[in-house]
């Protein structure tokens, strides 16, 4: 696993910008760029992610990894990496990358949802989410978990309102959509 990491380090490092292109106002240096999910048909999960959700298309080519060591894999690695965007050309981006040959594992169906460790949630805040949750929901292979529902997490200033809704996307990544409605944190903080 750690080789894996290390080889998408690798082959994507220069896809990020320079040190100083991006300057953060916060005291902590550092930054959550992106998050890339190997998936199993990567159209597939553009339907979800770019067609039902409306995240933009910002990069997206063939690649070969030959030092890439994978079970199973013919040693070539052809893949097809996309980068999507969000609302911010720096932070929260999301990759979708594709083995383009296929092994037996990268075929077989995607291991449960089960909310273990090991597991990740990604989670979107949509402020369409009536629009997008439905479309969502429609895209072949995914699975609800939950409708949008109103949610109270309690506060010092009083409590925070969230629609929260719960979907699985065809590989089997758990996404959040969510709406925020009321966070008396901010009505009581002008800046």
């Amino acid at each position: 696993m750690i080789r894996i990491l290390f080889a998408c380090f690798i082959i994507l490092m220069p896809l990020v910008p320079l040190a100083g292109e991006h300057q953060t106002d916060q005291g902590n240096p550092l930054d959550l760029r992106r998050t890339t999910l190997i998936v199993r048909d990567i159209e597939r999960s553009l339907a979800f992610y770019r067609d039902a959700l409306g995240m933009t298309v910002e990069y997206d080519q063939e690649l070969s990894s030959p030092r890439l060591q994978r079970a199973g894999s013919d040693g070539v690695n052809r893949s097809r990496l996309v980068l999507l965007k969000a609302n911010n050309d720096y932070i929260g981006m999301l990759g979708l990358w594709q083995f383009l040959d296929q092994t037996e594992h990268d075929r077989a169906a995607p291991a449960p949802a089960d909310f273990t460790p090991g597991d990740i949630v990604l989670l979107f805040n949509a402020r369409n989410l009536e629009e997008i949750f439905p479309k969502a929901a429609a895209v072949e292979g995914v699975k609800v978990v939950s409708t949008p529902t109103l949610r109270r997490y309690p506060s010092a200033a009083g409590d925070i309102e969230v629609m929260v809704s719960m979907l699985i996307d065809p590989d089997g990544h758990t996404v959040e959509l969510n709406k925020l409605i009321r966070d008396p944190r901010r009505e009581a903080d002008p800046d």
